[in-house]
């Protein structure tokens, strides 16, 4: 082999090592952020703004795990610079954040939130079909009774006509399908 193919294997292999994660360190999350937290190790330093993602930019698209505090994470020092480092897994997580285009979804130990709870929380849809098909019935009630209803003293009926707008419930008015559940 030539000179000039060593040094152009050597200039190869000495990128491709630079562009790998070369050590995995275990330790301990602590000061859980938006973006970073710390891990402690035991007998070695803290390593100080591990990314929770490989990416620190502002995406469009991402999914977040986050470590709880105190869980055991596994991070990978990216580049072989223990200045870029990124959480690859953790034992217990507090939340889960998702990002999609102009759809988020965090979920965590209180429940799910779609796009910020700006909608408020989930219906039930068969507790409000229950009431909706009570409130359809007292209508038609109503609707009977003021037919038949009799003004007191000619005893002619009301002649008040009475014709309710709501239709009967049902799944399809009230099903948020862009949520399944």
């Amino acid at each position: 082999m030539g000179a000039l193919e060593q040094a152009v294997q050597w200039a190869m292999r000495s990128q491709a090592d630079r562009m790998q994660i070369k050590q995995i360190i275990s330790g301990t999350a602590t000061n859980v952020g938006e973006t970073t937290c710390d891990v402690e190790r035991e007998g070695a330093p803290v390593i100080y703004d591990v990314r929770l993602n490989a990416i620190d930019d502002n995406l469009e698209s991402f999914v977040t795990i986050y470590p709880q505090t105190g869980s055991f994470v596994l991070v990978g020092i990216v580049e072989n610079m223990n200045t870029e480092a990124v959480v690859l897994r953790c034992s217990e997580v507090e939340k889960v954040k998702v990002k999609i285009g102009e759809q988020r979804f965090i979920v965590d130990k209180d429940g799910f939130v779609f796009n910020e709870g700006n909608n408020k929380g989930l219906l039930k849809l068969d507790a409000v079909i229950s009431w909706m098909g009570k409130v359809y019935a007292d209508l038609q009630t109503l609707k009977t009774q003021l037919s038949t209803w009799t003004v007191t003293g000619n005893g002619a009926p009301l002649g008040l006509v009475f014709n309710p707008t709501t239709p009967n419930a049902s799944a399809n008015a009230f099903e948020d399908t862009n949520i399944k559940h």
